[in-house]
């Protein structure tokens, strides 16, 4: 008896913990003279990498991206492990190659885009549906990227470089936090209050005999063994300097990056470990011009921002007011260890619900291809790597 009572304490556990875990929680908007108060500046960087970078391909020549995809050296499987999405979602992806992207912490993959953001009106890139995705090492110290064609699945890992002179250039540190794609242009959200801006035209290939990164006693340009170098053309940043403080700090940090096409907003949320409370936050982007949008002042003004009740939000992505966001589930809130993540998804300004079902263990970025209506998302953890897509349409029950 004893244990028939308890067996039914444990189920109606159970079940108060799955209604609460579904339970709608408040996703508070920021007042309006507080986002208005975040800010980017460019400075002059795109014009001062761009003068280097011409002097640079003097000696090395630049290759678009077709080249580099008809250069692929991986392989990726189709999907392989586990996402611990819904069954009738019908998720569909890859996995890293059988080797050291999948199975060691060498490197961690992090932010995703892909063709789908570069041209949301076809979802391709030269003919081509494209993945490409950010990730770093263990100690933040070099940042790289996957190009990946979706449909062969082959792919090319390529080192992010900053021009540091006419004659030399040198390794991009950080997390690779978050990353998306207008046009030629691909912004990756690196390191705290920093966005760093590369062009999917301009690949220099290098000799790949060395660890060095730039310009090597031997006379050749290297990039840590990669036969690719991707050098930045511009940034933008916190004017007074990068520097963020999560939940609490005057700058909101800028963990992850997404692209609303709806609104042509540039959409960052900040991770906030153990907790929630990231701010969520919208950078309006130029379509004419291909960067962020200025305002008189010079300055990129954040247009809208949100409080997330997410935990441990770690991706943020949205289509018509309507956010989907990656995260701790409810009942794993302040329990230690990996385990899998929710989808979260609500209107900014009103609030969230845990969507149906889990997702990938440590889901990180997503990204959203108007095209095709797929949602995409890829998870960092260990020998589970995957990344998926599922329709957003069944997934939030929204058009």
């Amino acid at each position: 008896m004893r244990f028939l009572i308890g067996l039914v304490t444990i189920l109606l556990l159970g079940l108060t913990t799955t209604t609460a875990a579904q339970a709608a929680a408040s996703f508070p908007r920021l007042d309006a003279a507080t986002v208005d108060g975040y800010r980017l500046t460019a400075g002059d960087t795109f014009a001062t990498y761009g003068a280097r970078i011409a002097a640079l391909d003097q000696k090395l020549p630049p290759q678009g991206l077709p080249a580099l995809l008809g250069a692929t050296n991986r392989q990726a499987r189709p999907l392989c492990h586990g996402t611990y999405l819904a069954a009738a979602l019908k998720p569909a992806g890859f996995c890293w190659e059988d080797a050291n992207d999948d199975k060691t912490n060498d490197w961690i993959p992090q932010g995703l885009t892909g063709s789908g953001d570069a041209d949301p009106a076809t979802g391709t890139v030269g003919g081509k549906r494209v993945v490409v995705t950010s990730w770093h090492t263990t100690g933040d110290t070099m940042v790289r990227l996957s190009f990946v064609d979706a449909n062969g699945l082959g792919y090319r890992h390529v080192l992010l470089v900053e021009p540091t002179s006419d004659t030399d250039f040198a390794v991009v540190a950080g997390h690779g936090h978050g990353i998306t794609w207008a046009g030629n242009l691909l912004f990756v959200a690196t390191t705290g209050g920093l966005i760093r801006v590369f062009d999917t035209t301009h690949f220099w290939k290098v000799d790949d005999s060395s660890a060095t990164v730039g310009l090597g006693t031997d006379g050749q340009y290297h990039a840590a063994y990669y036969d690719y170098a991707m050098p930045q053309v511009g940034a933008y940043w916190y004017p007074g300097g990068g520097a963020c403080t999560t939940a609490t700090g005057a700058r909101p940090c800028l963990s992850t990056l997404s692209f609303d096409h709806g609104d042509s907003t540039f959409v960052t949320a900040e991770h906030v470990p153990a907790a929630a409370g990231g701010r969520i936050l919208r950078w309006p982007f130029d379509v004419s011009t291909g960067r962020l949008a200025t305002a008189t002042d010079g300055l990129v003004h954040a247009k809208e921002g949100f409080s997330s009740p997410v935990w441990g939000m770690q991706g943020a992505v949205s289509r018509g007011g309507y956010f989907v966001l990656t995260g701790v589930c409810p009942e794993y809130a302040g329990v230690a260890g990996d385990h899998p993540s929710c989808l979260h998804g609500g209107v900014g300004g009103v609030s969230t619900s845990r969507l149906p079902g889990q997702a990938p263990v440590n889901s990180q970025n997503l990204s959203y291809w108007p095209a095709t209506g797929e949602l995409w998302l890829l998870n960092e953890q260990l020998r589970e790597r995957v990344t998926v897509h599922v329709p957003w349409t069944a997934l939030t029950g929204r058009a």
